[in-house]
């Protein structure tokens, strides 16, 4: 049994057309698209879940979609690639609203940086049926979030900072700053 708290979080995330727009790349959507993307959006927020965990390591927030969603962006991506890919826009939209509802400061900074794995945000995670992936310090739900709480920095404190393209300088409009007392 793995030594924790928790405590559950109730976000209304909201459809930002900004944000939508971005992950597809897009400039505009037809008016259909749209309102199938509206109706996508409000079914999957019910979807949502999202809580604080507190360890003796320290605390972390962690958001996901149930897996529910993940069968059936599989079955969409099988039958329409197009429709699916917009489908799972709409499921990071969903993830990323919540966080920066929760932590303003992620949308400032531009990441939620990952947490170095350990034993007791690892058991957690298990006890929430959330567990890591196989050796993975990434979650098994394909639409979620884990971080730390509250903010400290994005690149800097990133367990992921070696694989990741705006943590390396290959992008332009990315850049952090450091929190004093990060790793405290």
């Amino acid at each position: 049994m793995a030594n924790y708290t928790k405590e559950v979080l109730s976000i209304q995330p909201y459809f930002d057309m900004e944000a939508i727009m971005a992950l597809l790349q897009e400039n505009r959507l037809g008016g259909q698209i749209l309102e199938n993307m509206v109706n996508t959006f409000e079914r999957l927020a019910k979807e949502l879940n999202a809580m604080i965990l507190k360890t003796e390591k320290g605390n972390y927030l962690v958001v996901w979609l149930n897996e529910s969603v993940e069968q059936e962006a599989d079955k969409i991506f099988a039958d329409d690639p197009e429709k699916g890919f917009r489908f799972n826009c709409v499921g990071q939209a969903i993830i990323m609203n919540a966080v920066y509802q929760i932590m303003p400061e992620v949308e400032l900074a531009g990441c939620a940086p990952c947490p170095e794995p350990n034993d007791c945000i690892a058991k957690a995670l298990e006890e929430e049926n959330i567990p890591y992936l196989q050796g993975e310090p990434t979650l098994s739900r394909r639409f979620s979030v884990l971080t730390t709480l509250p903010f400290r920095g994005a690149c800097e404190i990133c367990y992921l900072r070696e694989a990741c393209p705006k943590a390396n300088g290959q992008s332009d409009s990315f850049h952090s700053v450091e929190l004093p007392g990060f790793n405290q």
